[in-house]
């Protein structure tokens, strides 16, 4: 037998390894970086980021093709991940906004501390490193080195949560843990399906694309309007309902992006008539009641509606 040409076979614990040493970096050296050098010290992490994996692959003798599978992706493929995206975004605002209605202060605050970094640089370069570079650094990271080293798990689900909670601890704030936990789990889910790297570096370049414009939108607002309706509760819970609304399209667009994904790349499973329609039937359920939801918030707090209504109608006639 010849052993020179044997490569090591990794395990979770090699990638969980790595996720331990990047976020001790992150502590005592990239945070500090941020901290010091705002905008730059972020490129600098993400940057610092791609290097220790790409050393951890080269410690670990595994071959880059296997660690960042690439190809072209196929039509339904790209079709599949983008629906994807649509829906998991659409989850992650409502799951957000619940959140808010508990720890308002701490969205706020680190809202417009991120803000205030995009900034601080001119706006090309700014969106190179928020949409750009984590596209690439932290794809290779995460639905990189971490999951390749969880491809030995059998069932998909085990692996994507994994990979989904560890995306949410990597960004090491407690208050967007969950919806940044279950983005992790959707670039886990589309990575393990497709065997693509592409394809999940393409919903995070869309996701934090964006953000950032939206929070680019959302500072020249503050700038025109001093007073921030977001702080109070009744307004996020207006918010809540009207995102319940539009985001009853969520499960649809869920189960219809992971068709066309599976489909594409040859891994839609077989399964029972029976199954499908219990399938199609929990996906509309759960539609139905966002939907239903949604309109008994509004319903509730229709007073409030009426004045916001009433005091954007006075802010555009004052402007």
């Amino acid at each position: 037998m010849n052993f020179e040409n044997e490569k090591p076979r990794l395990n979770p614990l090699h990638g969980i390894a790595l996720f331990l040493i990047i976020m001790l970096l992150f502590f005592f050296v990239f945070a500090p970086l941020q901290y010091r050098f705002g905008m730059i010290g972020l490129l600098l992490t993400e940057l610092g980021l791609l290097f220790v994996t790409l050393l951890a692959v080269f410690l670990t003798h595994q071959p880059l093709r296997e660690v960042f599978p690439m190809y072209r992706p196929r039509f339904g493929q790209l079709m599949g991940t983008i629906l994807l995206w649509i829906g998991c975004f659409l989850f992650t605002i409502t799951i957000t906004l619940v959140s808010m209605l508990f720890f308002p202060d701490g969205f706020q605050d680190t809202s417009t501390d991120l803000i205030s970094l995009f900034a601080s640089i001119p706006t090309f370069f700014s969106f190179l490193i928020v949409a750009v570079s984590p596209a690439i650094c932290e794809e290779a990271m995460h639905r990189g080195f971490i999951m390749h080293t969880f491809r030995g798990i059998s069932r998909d689900w085990v692996a994507v949560l994994c990979i989904g909670l560890i995306f949410g601890l990597f960004h090491a704030d407690p208050y967007r843990f969950l919806p940044t936990a279950l983005l992790g789990m959707g670039l886990a889910y589309i990575m393990r399906k497709s065997k693509n790297i592409l394809l999940p570096s393409l919903f995070h370049f869309i996701n934090n694309a964006i953000a950032f414009f939206a929070g680019l939108g959302s500072a020249s607002l503050e700038v025109n309007q001093p007073t921030n309706p977001a702080a109070d509760p009744s307004f996020i819970l207006i918010a809540l309902g009207s995102y319940l609304i539009i985001g009853c399209l969520a499960p649809i667009l869920l189960y219809a992006g992971s068709y066309l994904l599976c489909k594409s790349s040859g891994c839609l499973p077989k399964v029972s008539n029976t199954r499908l329609v219990l399938t199609i039937i929990g996906v509309l359920s759960l539609s139905i009641a966002m939907l239903i939801s949604g309109f008994v918030i509004l319903f509730l707090n229709m007073g409030t509606l009426m004045d916001l209504s009433e005091l954007s109608t006075v802010l555009c006639f004052t402007k």
